[in-house]
């Protein structure tokens, strides 16, 4: 269905929902695509036709309605609370009790004279009654419970990835949502390229149970910023739920630029404070005032986490800086913290947390981000360091120090999780003589053999696991999945090797030492 309203005579189902007061009872299915010609008042001297709606102050006579529906009227309507006659094949619609025939009259004519520009006009007042909430600060939310009230449909909004920013639902719907949620996740084949879609309006599409959707771009800059969904039953959706869904699209294109423009701000905001914050340039009176303006709560201690992609400055495929500020923000916010982000060649966060000890929410928050740029990019490595918490705010530039420090040796380790400083122990002595030869000659005195030796890579790893489980040989056996006796013989071959004595305290500390300056400096560089 292309995105023009149909040029089709007004049917009695559309003249109900658009020229009616809201919440006038639909006419029974069967009735509802019956075209209608005209509108008039009952009364003396008045014969309506065919197509007619009848508008009727008083109840009719059975022989009135008899005749009326000889000549193919389409319908009668009726106060509510009326005592309502029945005739077969004329339908009886009931407005409420204090309603006016005349407006009723004059809208439904203006929608069948002219039905283009009274759908026309019906699109500008529903664009600037949504419009109002953007004003007003509503958001979407409020924007979506206005076209719920509209349209009597559930309405649902996207983002540019198809995540729900705001959704009222349905009764009839709460039990099937799950499943009808998760369709909505694949979009019609014509609206996938965001950019292409920018160029088009609305489309119907087909959903699991009987379910249709009507969905339109929310087009921002000529590219898709998100969707905007109307959602009912097959057959259910009309010429109201286009209007709505085309008009609230082009609202909702408003208010999201509204909010990303104050986002953007924000921003540039808590960016210059913590620019400031790490290069000390201001007094701890005047931090503490430049906090209160930006409305953020800078006193409990803070933990800074800094963030990059594996290869950002090489590969052209890792995904973009903005993209991971994006994972970020999602994820401060998920997890409900305290935080102010900066990106600046990497991304930057300081994270409130409860006390100087071990920060828990920092690390809570690592994970989180860790596994949502997991989910989202499989194929590329995310590295992330945690520093100390900072107690006051001059003490910020030590925690982002550390972040760093436990960044760079997340790439230099190859680790998969995010690092936290206080967790490093000797790699942090050992980073202090990166370049000093005697390290990789005390690697090559104490693990040499191992090194050059066809195979060695399985027995250093052996002795790894053997270090991580406190020399326990059951619980190094089944990390490296591996019977006991496979243990005991690869044990015995590193011996023979090597000629270490592993009983032996001193050879223990030198060969667990040697593990981590040789993955330090990574193995492949010491063959």
């Amino acid at each position: 269905m292309n995105m023009a309203v149909s040029e089709t005579l007004v049917s009695l189902g559309d003249l109900v929902r658009l020229a009616f007061p809201p919440g006038t009872p639909l006419p029974p299915a069967p009735y509802r695509d019956r075209p209608v010609t005209w509108i008039v008042m009952a009364g003396a001297g008045v014969t309506p036709e065919a197509g007619d709606i009848v508008l009727c102050g008083t109840n009719p006579t059975p022989a009135e309605l008899e005749a009326w529906a000889e000549r193919g009227v389409a319908g009668i309507v009726l106060l509510s609370g009326s005592p309502v006659s029945h005739s077969a094949g004329l339908p009886v619609i009931l407005i409420p009790a204090d309603a006016s025939f005349r407006d009723i009259q004059q809208s439904a004519l203006e929608l069948i004279v002219n039905r283009q520009s009274y759908l026309m006009e019906r699109g500008t007042l529903i664009y600037q009654n949504l419009t109002r909430y953007a004003v007003e600060g509503g958001g979407l939310d409020a924007m979506a419970r206005s076209m719920f009230e509209l349209t009597g449909k559930t309405i649902v909004l996207q983002d540019k990835r198809l995540k729900p920013l705001a959704q009222v639902i349905t009764p009839s719907l709460s039990q099937v949502w799950p499943e009808a949620l998760a369709a909505l996740s694949k979009l019609p084949d014509d609206l996938r390229d965001r950019r292409q879609a920018a160029a088009g309006s609305w489309r119907v599409q087909a959903l699991p149970g009987g379910l249709t959707r009507l969905v339109c771009p929310i087009v921002a800059k000529g590219m898709a910023r998100g969707y905007l969904s109307i959602v009912g039953s097959a057959g259910e959706l009309d010429t109201l739920d286009q209007l709505v869904v085309e008009h609230g699209a082009a609202a909702c294109a408003l208010e999201m630029a509204k909010a990303k423009a104050v986002s953007e701000a924000e921003k540039r905001a808590h960016g210059d404070f913590i620019d400031a914050a790490l290069t000390g340039a201001l007094p701890p009176d005047e931090f503490a005032r430049w906090a209160q303006r930006i409305g953020f709560d800078a006193e409990p201690p803070h933990a800074a986490l800094v963030w990059r992609w594996a290869g950002a400055e090489t590969d052209k495929e890792v995904p973009s800086l903005r993209r991971l500020e994006t994972i970020v923000h999602q994820s401060v916010t998920q997890q409900g913290v305290n935080a102010l982000v900066r990106s600046r060649g990497e991304v930057l966060v300081f994270c409130a947390v409860s006390s100087i000890a071990r920060p828990e929410a920092a690390l809570a928050l690592a994970n989180a981000i860790h596994t949502a740029a997991a989910d989202e990019y499989p194929q590329h490595e995310l590295y992330g360091g945690i520093g100390r918490p900072a107690a006051e705010l001059t003490n910020w530039k030590d925690s982002y120090r550390q972040a760093s420090q436990a960044l760079s040796m997340a790439e230099r380790l190859n680790e998969h999780t995010p690092l936290y400083f206080g967790d490093l122990s000797v790699y942090r002595l050992l980073f202090q003589l990166e370049g000093n030869p005697e390290l990789e000659a005390f690697c090559h005195e104490t693990l040499g053999p191992l090194l050059t030796y066809e195979g060695g890579g399985d027995l250093v790893e052996t002795l790894e696991a053997f270090f991580d489980r406190l020399g326990n040989l059951s619980q190094t056996a089944e990390k490296l999945f591996i019977h006991r006796n496979s243990l005991l013989y690869r044990m015995e071959r590193i011996s023979q090797l090597t000629g270490l004595d592993l009983s032996n305290p001193d050879t223990r500390l030198a060969v667990h030492l040697a593990l981590k300056v040789c993955k330090m400096l990574r193995r492949n560089k010491l063959q």
